[in-house]
């Protein structure tokens, strides 16, 4: 059996917390459909697009410039958002209403360009230093590397939670006494740790809920070894199954647990019986 905890929107969780947005926090706190909300806040056509739309504003230049070259420029003609809108100064408003409502954003977005460009480097809550220079562009010019300066930061300090919950997880199992080769930590992969378990229901439910309880206490983990005050709370959306394939995976809810744990294995004897009858 396999269990892949996958944490809730690390990377806006975490550039909201670098950058204190107010609107933004309340929201994390108050479990809002962020993604239904902007959908019809910014007047995108799926919830979808919504969804990518907001992470690639954790990275986007706030900076504001328009026409060639620019976020709003990359949306019109990117075909994912050509559904929405192929009109420059369509994704300029929407540019201009997502950070009219994420104000916090859009000066930490700015503070952080400045700083790298004024300093040559970034420092993260955990410690790690980002040095940057200017580049080539594709017109042979100079800038400086504005994405990765807010790409690093945020990709960094994620990087850093997930480790602080696979610690956490790691520890826990120990402490409980969990038997080492009946739950196998097998992987992390971005923003999710897998583990491989026996086949066996109460383990299943138990594993599932520690894995959660990992990510929700990384803001203590982070608090005793960087001595940072992660003041917007993590969380993880649990699954199992018999394998990494997403549609076959069930979301782990401790109130339908032993229905779909029933359901799953009853899915998984009559698939164990059609590909006994193809071999035959």
């Amino acid at each position: 059996m396999i269990l892949k905890a996958d944490a809730s929107y690390l990377e806006w969780r975490i550039k909201v917390f670098l950058a204190q947005d107010k609107v933004a926090m309340q929201e994390i706190l108050d479990g809002a459909p962020i993604h239904d909300d902007n959908q019809k806040a910014f007047g995108l056509s799926t919830k979808i697009a919504a969804k990518t739309f907001l992470y690639r504003m954790i990275f986007a230049d706030a900076f504001g410039e328009r026409g060639y070259n620019t976020p709003a420029y990359s949306y019109a003609n990117d075909p994912e958002f050509m559904q929405t809108s192929s009109s420059i100064k369509f994704w300029e408003k929407v540019i201009e209403k997502f950070f009219e409502k994420y104000q916090g954003i859009k000066e930490h977005s700015i503070n952080l360009i400045r700083s790298a460009i004024e300093t040559g480097r970034i420092e993260s809550p955990s410690g790690r230093f980002y040095t940057y220079h200017q580049k080539a562009k594709w017109d042979g010019s100079l800038d400086w590397p504005r994405t990765e300066i807010l790409n690093h930061i945020v990709q960094g300090f994620s990087a850093d939670i997930i480790s602080e919950a696979r610690l956490i997880l790691w520890h826990r199992l120990l402490k409980r006494g969990y038997p080492l080769d009946k739950v196998l930590l097998i992987n992390t992969v971005h923003d999710d740790i897998e583990i491989d378990i026996d086949n066996n229901q109460d383990l299943c439910y138990n594993i599932c809920m520690e894995m959660r309880k990992a990510f929700q206490d990384t803001p203590k983990a982070v608090k005793k070894h960087y001595g940072c005050e992660l003041n917007v709370p993590m969380d993880a959306s649990v699954k199992f199954g018999w394998t990494l394939y997403e549609p076959e995976m069930v979301k782990f809810n401790s109130e339908t647990f032993n229905e779909d744990w029933r359901k799953l294995n009853k899915w998984n004897f009559q698939r164990k019986l059609e590909i006994k009858k193809f071999m035959l």
